[in-house]
């Protein structure tokens, strides 16, 4: 028996349990980040088998620093654990590389912030973390409720960190974010095993260095944490930009072939003008009123100081006219001109479509938009207003598409915003009752000049 616990307490075994655990403690962090990611064939199976090399490895690495103690040794070894992880997580899941690296990134971030917190913590309350993991006496004997504690604050420590920061949306590929991927993972990795080396060499030489290193390395594993949700944010952000300017591209087409066709409709709608000027005595009263309110209703006579803004317009109203809808407008086009072309008719348009969408399954009565826009000062404002049925949800202050595909709808009102803020505008949504009121602010005189 004596000898068996020799075998157990001698260094080099004592040193492979500590690397263990911070093996199989890592391995549960990136597996908490990864927890979306697809499984393997035979997941559990493989879970096993990484867990048992692990231990192996592990062992082997104990021998080897034991034998030698040097610094770098350690850094290597700590270094070996890091890629074994991430063997390990690509052994057993299946997905996007460069996610399956800030998942990685995440999990070691993780781990070691908790890692350092806790001991943190013992330090402030001025406990050695050395002698013992109680956390609520210096007493080196250690109760259930010490271990309790230890393993507690762990376990909800790490599962937190999983749910805030662990993301939602898949991560779009760009140059940019590869690159940002790619200096990160290797930052992460070689940054994480130098410290936590160093750190533990030095940080017991006084109680505030052992506070300062603890605190410097809280803080850097949450800065790694921060980083990695914002490659996620930026990515997404991107793409949002990239579908806009898609779209404003075909807004861009599309503006062209209505002016186009807007500008045949008035030269067919003065030669008509004439023509029936020359045959309206040859028609009964109800015909040529018939022919004089078609010809007026095609015939383009908006006029509000913006060539775009008249095409939109007009383009508008005659959808409005033909769904029932009660469409006014009130617009000084004349100071619009900081838009571009494209701008003009993406906004005015979105404006319009969404509230053509919005009325069209309201009775005939209630089908009504307003729309304004006028100069109050130094900032221009644009109005508008119209009614709506059912709920309306927000969504980070814009209203929730209530199609399917979220991604690829919602745009309109997103298209707004962002012209908005590229001339330091603003755009706000307010409801009351069954009437839905939008409110865009641009003020004069220091808009950028931004094409699209």
């Amino acid at each position: 028996m004596n000898e068996l616990i020799a075998v157990f307490t001698t260094s080099y075994t004592m040193q492979s349990v500590n690397l263990m655990l911070t093996y199989w403690e890592c391995y549960i962090c990136i597996a908490l980040f990864a927890r979306r990611f697809e499984r393997r064939d035979f997941f559990f199976v493989r879970i096993a088998l990484t867990l048992l090399e692990g231990m192996v490895v592990c062992y082997l690495l104990a021998i080897w620093y034991t034998e030698t103690g040097s610094l770098l040794v350690r850094v290597l070894c700590y270094s070996a654990i890091t890629v074994l992880n991430f063997t390990a997580l690509v052994f057993c899941w299946k997905y996007d590389i460069q996610e399956m690296l800030l998942a990685f990134c995440s999990g070691i971030a993780a781990y070691q912030f908790t890692n350092k917190l806790y001991p943190l913590l013992q330090n402030l309350r001025g406990i050695n973390d050395r002698e013992t993991l109680a956390l609520l006496h210096s007493d080196p004997e250690i109760s259930n409720l010490d271990w309790a504690i230890f393993f507690g604050f762990h376990l909800l420590s790490i599962v937190l960190l999983a749910a805030l920061f662990t993301p939602k949306n898949r991560l779009v590929h760009n140059r940019r974010t590869t690159r940002n991927v790619i200096i990160l993972s290797i930052a992460t990795v070689t940054l994480v095993n130098i410290l936590i080396c160093v750190s533990r060499v030095y940080e017991g030489e006084s109680p505030m260095l052992n506070i300062v290193t603890k605190v410097l390395y809280v803080g850097f594993s949450f800065t790694i944490l921060t980083i990695c949700a914002g490659i996620f944010s930026q990515s997404e952000q991107e793409e949002q930009i990239g579908i806009l300017h898609q779209l404003w591209r075909q807004d861009r087409a599309q503006f062209e072939s209505v002016k186009a066709n807007m500008d045949v409709i008035n030269m067919k709608c003065h030669d008509l003008k004439h023509i029936l000027d020359k045959i309206e005595g040859k028609l009964t009263g109800a015909e040529a009123a018939s022919l004089r309110e078609a010809i007026q209703f095609y015939d383009a006579n908006i006029k509000t100081g913006n060539e775009v803004l008249d095409v939109v317009l007009c383009e508008k109203a005659m959808t409005c006219q033909k769904s029932g809808i009660s469409f006014s407008c009130m617009a000084d086009g004349g100071r619009l001109d900081f838009l571009t072309p494209v701008q003009t008719y993406s906004l005015f348009g979105n404006i319009i479509d969404n509230a053509v969408e919005a009325v069209k399954p309201l009775p005939l009565e209630e089908r009504v938009i307003s729309l304004s826009c006028r100069e109050e000062g130094d900032v221009l404002v644009i109005e508008e207003s119209n009614y709506f049925s059912g709920g309306l949800k927000l969504d980070h202050g814009l209203p929730a598409t209530s199609k399917g595909d979220s991604s690829r709808h919602g745009f309109g009102t997103k298209s707004i915003q962002y012209i908005a803020a590229q001339h330091g505008g603003t755009m706000d949504i307010r409801v009351a009752d069954n009437m839905f009121f939008l409110t865009i602010r641009f003020p004069l005189g220091k808009n950028s000049d931004i094409t699209a």
